[in-house]
């Protein structure tokens, strides 16, 4: 019985990444980021301490909770635009 040596999938990987990274590869598919709870997707925000106060206290003002505050903040954002300084209108 003769010794041969296996043939390693590490050949296999190296052999995709080349053929998947040329100019002519399909584009790679996008990865959505997020848990999906109903028709809505959970994502993670970090803010400042400062600012987290000044939502809750707007959120207590308007009887409305912490999530439907920041909601109602993007929402207005991306249909009205940003005005943000140096760069104007976004």
């Amino acid at each position: 019985m003769a010794i041969v040596k296996p043939k390693g999938k590490v050949a296999t990987a190296t052999a995709e990444a080349f053929i998947s990274g040329a100019p002519d590869a399909a584009p790679a598919a996008k990865t959505v980021k997020g848990v999906m709870l109903g028709h809505k997707r959970q994502i993670t925000l970090t803010i400042a301490p400062e600012l987290l106060a000044r939502v809750d206290e707007l959120a207590a003002q308007i009887g409305q909770s912490r999530a439907a505050v920041i909601n109602l903040a993007i929402r207005q954002a991306v249909e009205r635009g940003l005005t943000i300084e140096g760069l104007g209108r976004a």
